[in-house]
């Protein structure tokens, strides 16, 4: 678990060094809102935090006597019940008990384990959706490369092994596009794994990143020459 504190503390650190813009920020505050609910161990933190708030409420400081005793003139037998209900105020108002005072950092810790593993999966879509932008920016400028040796070529400009060598960065550039469209894909996934979604879901929440230009959510396909 110190790891996870340790991540957590940095995660400022770390979406500042990956230079996210408020938006992109905004939609990780949402993600690790919508985990959450989704995530077991938090709810279970959770669940046994409210457990212990109604032990050690009120109805905890409330405490009931039910008693009989026997009275009575000239030595009869008569019954009478008291009831006593005594509340304590000093139980009501002391600080909270360690018991629930652990409860409490025990749905923190598993509030920021979440996150952790949110703001991860999150980095690491934003750093597979960067390369393969980069990779079809790539793509484009190898195209572009390749029509201008054939144009030198019609004219006797380049040789025909210049233009073979055009076409092969282009098709190694067609295939790092494939590879990380491919790293793209896995990261989404992953990422809607950690937040708990359907990628259809996931999708909706990151849509407007694309207003923003860059690749798309959904990997671009390679386009021919």
């Amino acid at each position: 678990m110190r790891w996870a504190f340790l991540l957590f503390a940095l995660l400022p650190a770390l979406a500042q060094a990956s230079g996210l813009t408020q938006e992109e920020a905004r939609i990780l505050d949402r993600l690790v809102e919508e985990a959450l609910p989704r995530d077991p161990g938090y709810l279970r933190a959770l669940a046994d935090l409210e457990a212990s708030r109604q032990t050690l409420g009120i109805l905890g400081a409330v405490s009931a006597e039910v008693g009989a005793s026997l009275a009575g003139e000239y030595g009869q037998v008569a019954s009478s019940y008291r009831l006593a209900v005594s509340l304590n105020l000093a139980e009501l108002f002391r600080d909270r008990s360690p018991a629930l005072k652990a409860l409490e950092a025990q749905v923190e810790a598993q509030r920021r384990e979440v996150r952790v593993r949110v703001a991860g999966a999150f980095f690491r879509w934003l750093s597979a959706r960067e390369a393969a932008r980069t990779a079809a920016d790539g793509v484009e400028a190898r195209e572009a490369e390749l029509k201008a040796v054939q144009a030198r070529a019609r004219v006797g400009g380049a040789t025909p092994a210049e233009v073979l060598a055009a076409a092969e960065r282009l098709s190694q550039a067609r295939l790092a596009l494939y590879r990380a469209n491919l790293d793209l894909a896995l990261a989404l996934e992953d990422l809607a794994r950690a937040v708990g979604l359907p990628l259809d879901a996931l999708r909706a929440l990151l849509r407007p990143l694309e207003a923003q230009g860059g690749t798309s959510v959904a990997p671009p396909r390679p386009r021919g020459p």
